[in-house]
């Protein structure tokens, strides 16, 4: 996956400007902090970076191709091709094990899921800590479904693995643990890692920073 390139957008709530990109450039395998002060607009910029919000004006472009004028399905197809999200509220379903939920992206894929996701999920979840992956996803503690979030987010091996404080709810000894996973899967499969995140341990560990400021515009290239 080349870069990602975003021209003169804008999303606003109601009368709010959330976010004011006059360029942004995000190259192939770079690992990138996105910082601010809350309501700067990180959550946005992820969000409208893998199509999950709409943009009120300006153009979205992956290797080359616009993205943003994609249909609802179109755009569904692309992010799960190309995107592996970890978001804030997890989003696990209740009633599934922990190894079900990693898998659940593929079934959307696959009428049977090949072995090798099974093989590549269990060692996810070893990698994360996580041993009892056939236990209903309701007993685990949220940092332990936090973990779980980020073993769903990386069983693609995604081209662009994108991150909304991954570490929010981890202790000491998890959160460094999920940062090396997320590190090195990134250099393994030469994935681009985009972090919103507060955690100082995290951002130091990223090769680029962009520091979102309420109402500021943005203009910056990361390659």
């Amino acid at each position: 996956m080349k870069n990602i390139i975003l021209k003169d957008v804008k999303v606003r709530f109601k009368e709010h400007l959330a976010l004011d990109i006059l360029a942004l450039e995000i190259g192939n395998s770079v690992k990138l902090a996105v910082t601010g002060e809350s309501g700067s607009g990180k959550s946005t910029l992820l969000n409208i970076l893998c199509l999950l919000e709409e943009i009120n004006h300006g153009k979205i472009f992956w290797n080359n191709k616009r993205v943003d004028t994609l249909t609802q399905m179109q755009k569904d197809k692309f992010r799960y091709d190309n995107v592996g999200l970890v978001m804030q509220d997890f989003y696990l379903y209740p009633g599934l094990s922990a190894l079900q939920n990693v898998l659940l992206p593929l079934k959307f894929r696959y009428f049977k899921i090949p072995k090798q996701f099974f093989d590549r999920a269990v060692y996810l979840l070893k990698r994360l800590n996580i041993t009892q992956h056939s236990k209903n996803i309701d007993i685990f503690s949220r940092g332990e479904k936090q973990r779980i979030a980020i073993a769903r987010a990386l069983i693609n091996s995604p081209k662009v693995i994108i991150a909304d404080e991954p570490t929010a709810s981890l202790d000491a000894q998890n959160s460094a643990e999920a940062v090396k996973l997320l590190l090195s899967l990134a250099d393994e499969t030469k994935s681009a890692l985009i972090c919103a995140t507060h955690d100082k341990i995290l951002i130091k560990q990223l090769t680029y920073r962009l520091e979102l400021k309420k109402g500021g515009k943005i203009e910056a290239c990361f390659t």
